[in-house]
């Protein structure tokens, strides 16, 4: 019985097969009631719900306009199809993210198991990436940062293969000229990953090999057409808003001024996040560095330059986010994996499998079936403003804005973009300035935290009606405008 479970556990089917499907319990469990979160999750939502509707697909808007030219389209064409699949909603938003959260689990145990033909080490790299839940956490959100990794990951699957089948090397620069489309300058890390490491495995030779330039020049057609599109179209503005905002400097001018321990700042995450890999990742970076150049193997070569790239020149950017590095996170996940099998005993190994595949499941059963709300995208988000979305949507008109007291330009102006379709004007941040905008404009309608709401009743007790309010929101209108408030949902 022992002996057909460990057949079982150990058959690369069943490895497959659980792993795709756990991971989609996992990234999708719990997502219909949870909720977006305010910034750049609600952003990303209301750019993919406009990008079908803007008069290019090529421009991506916000509030109806291109206003910072930040992000390019691919990300919002795959949301908005499938906001045309489930609608508009949270779940649409989060759909994405999920998707290739699952595929980039398949790959990274693909790739592993492609490299090292090991079942057991392949599994435990896809492990690695699960957890301790820093790539499950954003698999769960509407962000960008798994597109992107999926799509470095696919690149990098695709440059490995392509030494043993050319035809791989277009296919490795259709998916890194999609990253490019994804997030911008981070996504040409495959392309410089895949010149060094053609370079250093097979000399000069190699890298003028017809189908790996037609790759590279592939990637750049792909990767290059919105900037060339939205040059053409906006000049020099889109220069300006895209390039040369300090976000997309990834290696500033005062970089080596002043405070230049900030270099270490992704380091310094690492020990704090990576746990508990973090001493054995940096041990297999250090064999595997040390296999490169002696031994010359190509896989660690390969695997070195994925994590050794992009962390060592994103470790320059001021702009340092532990998101931004989950494009190397699969490397990470074979380089640990693969240097614990090499200090385990088979019979260690075999007692750990039921382990790692038992945590798989209660991670699943506590996602779908326990009512736990942990940070790791299990909480309930903005509840209170989706609760009063709807009031604020029946009570304006389309292309009105609501009046802001006592919130900032940004929160929770994108999550209440996203569920009403209205925004919140710039903050008024007296109560004497929203008195007399009251009366200048009795028709329009106001938020405001439920505390200075009550400050406001009893300054002015016969000015305000509320329209709808909760434990965190005040939504009220001039008394005088309350035969046009409407509940008729």
């Amino acid at each position: 019985m022992k002996n057909s479970l460990s057949s079982i556990l150990s058959s690369k089917t069943f490895q497959v097969v659980f792993l795709i499907y756990s991971s989609v319990l996992i990234f999708l469990g719990r997502q219909l009631d949870r909720g977006i979160t305010n910034f750049d999750g609600a952003y990303y939502a209301i750019k993919a719900r406009e990008i079908f509707s803007s008069d290019s697909l090529w421009v991506v808007t916000w509030n109806g306009t291109a206003h910072f030219f930040d992000n390019p389209p691919l990300p919002f064409w795959l949301t908005g199809l499938i906001y045309k699949v489930f609608g508009v909603s949270g779940y649409g938003a989060v759909f994405c993210s999920a998707i290739f959260g699952v595929l980039i689990v398949f790959l990274t145990y693909s790739l592993c198991n492609y490299l090292y033909k090991d079942n057991w080490t392949s599994f435990l790299a896809a492990f690695v990436l699960l957890f301790p839940g820093l790539f499950l956490d954003s698999s769960r959100r509407a962000m960008l940062d798994i597109t992107l990794a999926f799509f470095v990951t696919a690149s990098m699957y695709c440059l490995i293969k392509g030494l043993e089948n050319r035809k791989f090397f277009l296919l490795y620069g259709l998916m890194a000229g999609c990253a490019v489309l994804t997030k911008s300058l981070l996504g040409f890390f495959p392309i410089v990953i895949g010149v060094v490491f053609i370079f250093w495995h097979g000399g000069l030779k190699n890298i003028f090999d017809f189908r790996f330039l037609a790759g590279v020049a592939l990637s750049i057609i792909v990767g290059c057409s919105w900037y060339l599109v939205n040059w053409m179209m906006f000049g020099d503005l889109f220069v300006d808003r895209h390039f040369k905002t300090p976000h997309m400097q990834l290696i500033p001018s005062e970089t080596f001024s002043n405070d230049t321990l900030y270099i270490f700042g992704y380091l310094k995450d690492m020990l704090k996040n990576y746990w508990p890999w973090f001493p054995v990742t940096v041990a297999g970076i250090f064999l595997f560095a040390k296999r490169s150049f002696k031994e010359k193997d190509y896989r660690s070569m390969f695997l070195f330059l994925w994590v050794s790239i992009p962390f060592i020149i994103m470790s320059t950017s001021r702009n340092q986010t532990l998101r931004y590095l989950f494009m190397i996170f699969p490397a990470f996940g074979i380089i640990t994996a693969h240097t614990l099998a090499g200090w385990l005993k088979d019979t260690q190994k075999e007692r750990a499998l039921p382990w790692m595949v038992g945590i798989i499941m209660t991670t699943v059963l506590v996602v779908n079936v326990t009512p736990i709300q942990v940070k790791v995208s299990l909480e309930q988000n903005n509840a209170e403003l989706r609760n009063l979305a709807p009031f604020v949507h029946i009570n304006t008109k389309p292309s009105e804005t609501i009046f802001n007291y006592g919130y900032t330009n940004w929160n929770p102006t994108q999550v209440l973009g996203f569920y009403s379709e209205r925004l919140l004007e710039g903050p008024v941040k007296d109560a004497k300035t929203l008195i007399q905008k009251l009366g200048e404009n009795p028709g329009g309608t106001w938020l405001s935290p439920v505390s200075k709401f009550k400050d406001l009743e009893k300054k002015f007790p016969e000015e305000l009606y509320l329209i709808y309010g909760n434990q965190k929101f005040a939504y009220f209108t001039s008394k005088k405008n309350r035969e046009n408030i409407t509940y008729n949902f």
